[in-house]
């Protein structure tokens, strides 16, 4: 097998771009550190077995890597998380910034040739100065969901409706599974177009609604990055508290208890509240320690049991979704239907909108459809 040409600089750059030490790159392709310095040196050239296994398990595009110059190295989201065990960012995590990221370079892209093909963002602003109460009660009459109405959500609805009302204020929606104790999801904003991305590996359709307001709250606060919801960063703060105040509105919150306050609640009563405001037993928890209904501490004292991640339900036989199906949950239907717009109106040929969306072109007329 022959040996190729490639430049050690693209190799650096790539191991770079994934968050690897040249020690922990070597342990994941198998060979010695002084091995793999020898071809990130230019001394040694590897063959091209070899480095087909780096772009597997740099999850890179082979060709990339055959490029005479590395690309420049793009500035990283802004890391928020503050928590005790945050860990470096994991190549999973890398990746789903990077898909996001250049989605919306495409998008920016596509604008340039047709500004009416891709959506104008339409979001408020805060700043930290405010009270996230009074800056959730605004935001929430914009999005014109009365209380009832949410209540009548439940599960994967209440996800789908949220989502689908901050995407129709011109923010990009996603939903990829990361490592669970590494983030909880992330947020991009650029001069025209933002993006959320939400952790699909977080433990419940309610902690995934909190995560979505979130990382709207970042944007709003036009200071996007990446998020743990630690409470001892000031901005993650901020946003944790808009998210509660946003889903769990005082009043109603208020009307749903018939105790003597400040109370100290007991699981079954976090439980009963957590399904009727169609949240995370966290984010009940913390609401009624914020408003003064549960004493000082109670969120402390009493989350740790509550959103325990569980083992997936094995999936019956014959219910798994369609390949179109999860992918649009993974892209959001702003997305899909931008992209679709955009091949339809010929500002991108069906090949960049096939990698756009992670679907083949034959697909298109079933998306569409599905989309309706």
């Amino acid at each position: 097998m022959a040996e190729v040409p490639v430049n050690g600089k693209v190799l650096i750059w790539a191991r770079t771009i994934r968050g690897l030490s040249i020690e922990d790159a070597a342990g994941l392709l198998g060979v010695t550190v002084d091995d793999l310095h020898a071809y990130e040196s230019g001394a040694q050239k590897p063959l091209v077995g070899f480095l087909r296994l780096i772009a597997s398990k740099y999850r890179v595009n082979f060709t990339s890597l055959l490029m005479p110059e590395p690309l420049p190295l793009l500035k990283p989201p802004t890391d928020h998380r503050t928590r005790p065990d945050s860990k470096p960012l994991s190549i999973e995590t890398l990746v789903a910034i990077e898909e996001v990221s250049e989605a919306l370079d495409a998008f920016e892209d596509i604008a340039d040739e047709d500004a009416r093909l891709v959506p104008k963002l339409r979001i408020g602003s805060a700043t930290l100065q405010d009270d996230p109460e009074e800056v959730a009660a605004r935001e929430r009459r914009t999005f014109g969901v009365s209380f009832d109405m949410q209540r009548s959500w439940s599960g994967s609805k209440a996800r789908n409706q949220w989502r689908y009302r901050v995407e129709a204020k011109g923010v990009f929606t996603y939903m990829i599974p990361m490592p669970f104790n590494e983030l909880s999801g992330f947020s991009l904003l650029r001069e025209n177009v933002a993006a959320i991305c939400i952790n699909d590996n977080e433990f419940s359709e309610g902690a995934r609604i909190f995560t979505l307001f979130h990382e709207y709250c970042h944007l709003l606060l036009r200071q996007a990055g990446i998020s743990d919801e630690g409470d001892t960063n000031r901005i993650e703060r901020f946003c944790n508290e808009f998210a509660a105040c946003f889903l769990i509105p005082k009043t109603a919150l208020s009307e749903a208890i018939s105790v003597a306050t400040p109370y100290e609640f007991t699981d079954n009563d976090v439980h009963r509240l957590a399904r009727r405001f169609r949240v995370s037993n966290r984010a009940i928890a913390f609401r009624l320690e914020k408003t003064g209904l549960a004493p000082q501490g109670f969120y402390a004292r009493r989350t740790a049991p509550w959103d325990v991640p569980t083992e997936p339900k094995p999936i019956a036989e014959g219910s798994q979704p369609s390949p179109i199906r999860i992918r649009l949950k993974r892209v959001g239907r702003l997305h899909a239907e931008t992209v679709l717009q955009a091949v339809e109106h010929r500002a991108i040929n069906s090949l960049d909108a096939a990698e756009l969306i992670g679907l083949r072109s034959v697909t298109f007329p079933k998306l569409r459809a599905m989309l309706g």
